[in-house]
């Protein structure tokens, strides 16, 4: 009898653990961020607080003042953010391109102005831009960016987790669509964290292996 009770007790207790666990992961895929998603500043001043992810974003910025005043001015603003890493990886590709025709390596400072800025500015648009935004659009949205109105595409997207489908995290998909309506040709990039609200808007983190400029940096600097 002590033998069945001990049983018994166990397998409630692992009942209770399971169902808590669960609990605690729907809220963590949910919920992750909400305590950390509200910034009190700008989105520059935002960026400015994270310089061990941002500082080569920061970098670009400082060579554009037009746009690093607007991102830290009382305008709405969506910013789908590239960390350090993704300039890495973009800077490192072009340098390896260059080296095969014996050039000179180029960096963040040295590329030309003109196509710099066309492509950061892809990552930023002039409306707020969240996840509920989102959700009722199925196949997504088009989106224009800041200054030049380059079209780029933007689609919510959840996990699986806990044994429950589209239970997990919250994602966006955000797509370079090359000016084509097939999707074959379009570059993509999940969101590593969502919905950072700023007093001027919201940011998306894209995932560190992102290629800065989804391939163009590349293709733009490498002549």
């Amino acid at each position: 009898m002590k033998l069945l009770k001990l049983s018994t007790l166990n397998i409630i207790a692992l009942a209770v653990f399971c169902l808590a666990s669960c609990k605690k992961g729907n809220d963590y895929y949910y919920n992750y961020n909400d305590e950390a998603s509200v910034y009190d500043g700008t989105i520059l001043k935002y960026l400015e607080s994270k310089p061990e992810t941002y500082d080569s974003l920061l970098l670009v910025l400082d060579r554009f003042p037009s746009i690093r005043q607007a991102l830290d001015s009382d305008e709405t603003f969506t910013l789908f953010a590239p960390t350090n890493r993704s300039f890495e990886i973009a800077v490192d590709a072009l340098n390896t391109t260059r080296a095969l025709t014996n050039k000179q390596p180029l960096y963040l400072e040295d590329v030309p102005g003109n196509d710099l800025d066309s492509l950061v500015s892809r990552y930023i648009f002039e409306s707020e831009l969240d996840i509920d935004e989102l959700k009722p659009f199925i196949d997504g949205l088009n989106i224009d960016s800041y200054k030049y109105g380059y079209r780029m595409h933007a689609q919510y997207n959840v996990l699986s987790a806990s044994g429950l489908i589209n239970g997990g995290q919250q994602q966006i998909i955000f797509s370079d669509v090359n000016n084509s309506i097939f999707q074959r040709y379009w570059q993509n990039i999940n969101t590593s964290a969502v919905n950072i609200k700023t007093k001027n808007g919201v940011i998306h983190v894209l995932a560190s292996g992102h290629d800065f400029g989804f391939n163009k940096f590349t293709s733009k600097f490498s002549q």
